[in-house]
Protein backbone atom coordinates (compact mmCIF):
# COMPACT_ATOMS: atom_id res chain seq x y z
CA UNK A 1 0.00 0.00 0.00
CA UNK A 2 1.21 3.41 -1.13
CA UNK A 3 4.61 1.80 -2.18
CA UNK A 4 6.07 1.76 1.86
CA UNK A 5 7.96 -1.46 2.94
CA UNK A 6 8.48 -2.83 5.94
CA UNK A 7 11.27 -1.11 6.94
CA UNK A 8 9.33 2.55 5.84
CA UNK A 9 6.22 1.20 8.19
CA UNK A 10 8.31 0.38 11.10
CA UNK A 11 9.95 4.16 11.05
CA UNK A 12 7.22 5.77 10.82
CA UNK A 13 5.48 3.79 13.56
CA UNK A 14 8.64 4.24 15.89
CA UNK A 15 8.25 8.23 15.01
CA UNK A 16 4.57 7.99 16.00
CA UNK A 17 4.85 6.37 18.98
CA UNK A 18 7.90 8.96 20.07
CA UNK A 19 5.81 11.69 19.55
CA UNK A 20 2.63 10.71 21.03
CA UNK A 21 2.09 9.72 24.12
CA UNK A 22 1.04 5.54 23.88
CA UNK A 23 -1.79 6.55 25.39
CA UNK A 24 -3.12 8.32 23.33
CA UNK A 25 -2.45 5.88 20.21
CA UNK A 26 -5.87 4.31 20.03
CA UNK A 27 -7.56 7.93 19.56
CA UNK A 28 -5.24 8.88 16.98
CA UNK A 29 -5.32 5.15 15.15
CA UNK A 30 -9.40 5.48 14.75
CA UNK A 31 -9.47 9.29 14.02
CA UNK A 32 -6.76 8.06 10.96
CA UNK A 33 -9.30 5.06 10.36
CA UNK A 34 -11.85 7.19 10.14
CA UNK A 35 -9.99 9.63 7.77
CA UNK A 36 -8.97 6.75 5.41
CA UNK A 37 -12.45 5.80 5.37
CA UNK A 38 -13.78 8.90 4.79
CA UNK A 39 -11.13 9.81 1.90
CA UNK A 40 -12.30 6.22 0.64
CA UNK A 41 -16.15 7.06 0.41
CA UNK A 42 -14.94 10.46 -1.50
CA UNK A 43 -12.89 8.74 -4.22
CA UNK A 44 -15.51 5.95 -4.42
CA UNK A 45 -18.20 8.60 -5.23
CA UNK A 46 -16.28 10.80 -7.15
CA UNK A 47 -15.80 7.83 -9.37
CA UNK A 48 -19.12 6.12 -9.87
CA UNK A 49 -20.03 10.33 -10.59
CA UNK A 50 -17.62 9.87 -13.45
CA UNK A 51 -18.87 6.87 -14.40
CA UNK A 52 -22.37 8.29 -14.24
CA UNK A 53 -21.01 11.61 -16.33
CA UNK A 54 -19.54 9.28 -19.00
CA UNK A 55 -22.38 6.98 -19.70
CA UNK A 56 -24.51 10.24 -20.02
CA UNK A 57 -22.15 11.47 -22.46
CA UNK A 58 -22.28 8.80 -24.66
CA UNK A 59 -25.78 8.41 -25.13
CA UNK A 60 -25.95 11.60 -26.09
CA UNK A 61 -23.58 10.93 -29.00
CA UNK A 62 -25.49 7.86 -29.77
CA UNK A 63 -28.82 9.50 -29.72
CA UNK A 64 -27.33 12.98 -31.98
CA UNK A 65 -25.70 10.19 -34.34
CA UNK A 66 -28.89 8.71 -34.40
CA UNK A 67 -30.75 11.74 -35.31
CA UNK A 68 -27.79 12.93 -37.60
CA UNK A 69 -28.51 9.39 -39.45
CA UNK A 70 -32.59 9.59 -39.51
CA UNK A 71 -31.98 13.29 -41.07
CA UNK A 72 -29.33 12.11 -43.87
CA UNK A 73 -31.47 10.96 -46.96
CA UNK A 74 -29.40 8.24 -47.80
CA UNK A 75 -26.76 8.71 -50.52
CA UNK A 76 -26.92 6.22 -53.63
CA UNK A 77 -23.89 4.39 -54.70
CA UNK A 78 -22.31 5.67 -57.52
Amino acid sequence: MFGLGFFEILIIFLVVIIFINPKDLPKVFRRLGRLVRQLRDIRDSSVQYMKKIEREIEEEERSSEEKEVESDPEQPDS
